[in-house]
């Protein structure tokens, strides 16, 4: 009896555990992550091909919030699904969605926050033989995980808070200066 009930409380561990794991892979990231992300998934050249129509692709849309509208994406159905499939989908192999190109290899499927920061090395510029771009690059992603509203936007002469809060993560970055 004792047994049963270990092993009972054991399965319901495991399926709990099994359905947190799930559920975090449509959890959206803060906004700050997703920003950062989005910033770095840019510069590291990476893109996401998908179709508007893809149930899939609207839950990875989500993982993003606002920040997915700076993340590198081709739509592979510009005309909808009865539509033609587009050349630069054809080219890149793409054969289900999404499906991400990081770093030349090819992910298919739904990816959390975690699994493409680990991924595409998030917090490691791509070329890191030049140092002003490293201390450029980081600064970007520190500065775009505190200003999330800001990603995509150049920093206007009236938001010279904004332009002093960069510099001063420049100047702390150890390296930069």
């Amino acid at each position: 009896m004792i047994k049963l009930k270990f092993k009972i409380l054991g399965t319901l561990a495991l399926v709990g555990a099994i359905g947190i794991e799930c559920t975090s892979l449509v959890k959206p990231a803060t906004a700050q992550t997703a920003a950062s992300l989005a910033y770095h998934l840019q510069q590291a050249g990476a893109q996401m091909y998908s179709a508007s129509w893809c149930p899939v692709c609207r839950r990875q849309i989500q993982v993003f919030g606002d920040a997915f509208s700076q993340v590198p994406y081709i739509e592979c159905y510009p005309n909808g699904r009865n539509g033609t499939f587009n050349s630069q989908c054809e080219k890149a192999g793409i054969e289900s969605f999404p499906t991400w190109v990081i770093g030349g290899r090819t992910y298919s499927g739904m990816m959390s926050i975690q699994q493409l920061a680990n991924i595409s090395n998030y917090g490691t510029p791509s070329d890191t033989s030049d140092k002003r771009k490293v201390c450029n690059y980081k600064t970007d992603l520190i500065f775009y995980e505190r200003n999330p509203q800001m990603l995509g936007r150049k920093i206007s002469s009236s938001q010279s808070s904004l332009a002093n809060e960069w510099s001063g993560i420049r100047r702390n970055i150890r390296g930069c200066q």
